[in-house]
Parts: C-alpha cells; structure tokens; sequence
C-alpha cells in the first residue's frame, strides 16, 4: 500500500527453531524485494542466527528474553538470560565492525605489520650491470621490499647501479 515505514522480520515460527531451518538467506532478499528495512525474530537456541543476520543487513533482532529459566514457559528454553543476551549484543556489536566495508587502503596498523611480512633484499652486494640470482636476492623481513611473488621475474635481470647488501629491491634498482 505504499507505507515504506515497516520492518519486515525474517522468522522460523518453531519453537525452538532448529537452526538448519533459520533460512537467513532470505533477510537481504526480503530488502532487495520490497525495499524495506529488514530484521530477524529468532526463535533458534543460541546466538548464531541473529549475529549472521547482522552481517546480512538485518536491522532489528527480535530475541525472547528470560530472567529466570526456572520459572519454565513455552519460552523459557529458547530464551537468553542477561548474560547470554549481553553476549549476544557483544557479538552482534563486533560482527558490524569485523564486516567493514570495501577499502583496500592500509591502516596504520597495517602498515606497521609490514615488518612481519617478506619481501625482497639483496643479501650480498651487487655491482651496476651484474645479474641478479638466487644467491643475491632473497625474500626475508622486514616487507619493505618488493613483494616476493615477483622473486622469478626478478632473477636474471640486471642491477641498474650499485647496491648495497641489505638494501630492499624495488623495480627503480632493475634495468
């Protein structure tokens, strides 16, 4: 009717609902089909179903919740108590910002892991001319260098000048 200001929740009305059954697939295809927010009401045991479901867009989580599991009711077995339920939140929380987005770029943390990545250093020096062989170029750390997938293209071309043992390959050292 036109009224876009619904969620549509995703549900596997079984009680508990056993998790091969959850059929999260269909929370971004209940988006994608009629352009709307999209969530789950989750009736599996655990936590599994509405983490995935975050990661498949869903933006309300309907969860039964339980002080006291001892006071028994339909529910009770399916339900989280506050701790199981603040977990679930913790990991719902954390699968948003392990998600991410698309972006190639390096965090800074990233670029200081470079010194635990390989890459390509002479190892003995090398004279303007001279060829460069397995003997002369190895991949160890730090990853300043080149990136070692280029070790075989590398061998067998020449030094564009002078290099010192120790100093990290790049393409501006090879004629």
């Amino acid at each position: 009717m036109g009224n876009k200001q619904i969620i549509l929740l995703k549900c596997t009305s079984s009680y508990p609902a056993p998790i091969e059954e959850a059929n999260l697939a269909m929370i971004p295809d209940l988006a994608q089909r009629f352009g709307v927010i999209t969530g789950l009401s989750d009736h599996t045991m655990g936590i599994t179903s509405p983490v995935i479901a975050t990661i498949l867009g869903a933006k309300v989580i309907e969860k039964h919740f339980i002080l006291d599991r001892s006071i028994g009711g339909p529910d009770a077995s399916f339900s989280l108590n506050e701790k199981e339920f603040t977990e679930m939140v913790k990991a719902v929380r954390e699968a948003e910002v392990a998600f991410g987005k698309v972006d190639y770029t390096l965090t800074e943390k990233m670029k200081k892991s470079r010194t635990f990545a390989r890459s390509l250093y002479v190892v003995k020096d090398i004279k303007s001319g001279e060829t460069f062989t397995e003997a002369n170029v190895r991949s160890i750390r730090p990853g300043y260098g080149l990136h070692p997938k280029y070790f075989m293209e590398v061998l067998g071309k020449k030094a564009l000048q002078d290099i010192e043992k120790g100093t990290p390959l790049s393409m501006s050292l090879i004629l």
